[in-house]
């Protein structure tokens, strides 16, 4: 039984996304990250950095998603979440997950988490620009295209995360249209399970008054 730490609507809802389109045995083990649950002794032990995901398997812990992505993926090889190992199309994969994994992912930080001191209005307005910038990118990636490769992979799942977290309050009306991103995002959503994991997801969140 593999256990995943997760917290609402974070990255590591990729790696959710991902224990459910595997099939494996797995449970979820809530961390609210605004409610400082990832602060506390029993999770630091678990992963000392503090971030989330974690996932404890029978061979110990692992953190960092993209690394849990590709151990989700290499335990059902039949399920073709990724590429083979020690092909072009795999490290084409991985290139794509490390991609979303700094450059969007890290793009989002600024503007939704800031630092002290980097939370000015002129810091601010450069981070929008930023953010705006790498979507572009991506958005130009995406044209024309079902999946981010060839076929369905977690490289889909990742970027899906990534492109929920526009809807964010703190960039309402601050980011372009990107409607290649889109329908990217809209045509993923209508994958088994998936509006379902979102309203969960949104319940926790939002339905008790935790986060």
């Amino acid at each position: 039984m593999l256990k995943l730490y997760h917290s609402p609507l974070a990255c590591s809802l990729a790696a959710r996304i991902a224990l459910a389109e595997s099939g494996l045995p797995h449970e979820i083990k809530l961390v609210r990250v605004s409610a400082g649950e990832n602060r506390t002794d029993e999770y630091l032990a678990v992963n000392p950095s503090g971030k989330v995901p974690a996932l404890v398997a029978p061979e110990g812990f692992l953190t960092e998603l993209v690394a849990i992505l590709i151990y989700i993926a290499d335990r059902v090889p039949d399920k073709r979440l990724l590429p083979d190992a020690g092909t072009f199309d795999r490290a084409t994969a991985q290139s794509r997950l490390s991609y979303f994994s700094t450059a969007l992912h890290d793009a989002y930080r600024p503007l939704v988490r800031p630092k002290v001191g980097c939370d000015t209005e002129v810091a601010r307005q450069g981070a929008f620009a930023h953010l705006n910038k790498i979507l572009s990118d991506v958005n130009r990636m995406m044209t024309g295209r079902t999946f981010v490769l060839n076929d369905f992979s977690l490289c889909d799942v990742f970027l899906l995360v990534l492109l929920t977290w526009r809807r964010s309050p703190v960039l309402a009306g601050q980011l372009a249209e990107f409607p290649e991103l889109d329908r990217f995002q809209a045509g993923l959503l209508q994958r088994d399970r998936y509006a379902e994991i979102f309203a969960e997801e949104m319940a926790m969140l939002f339905g008790n008054g935790q986060q």
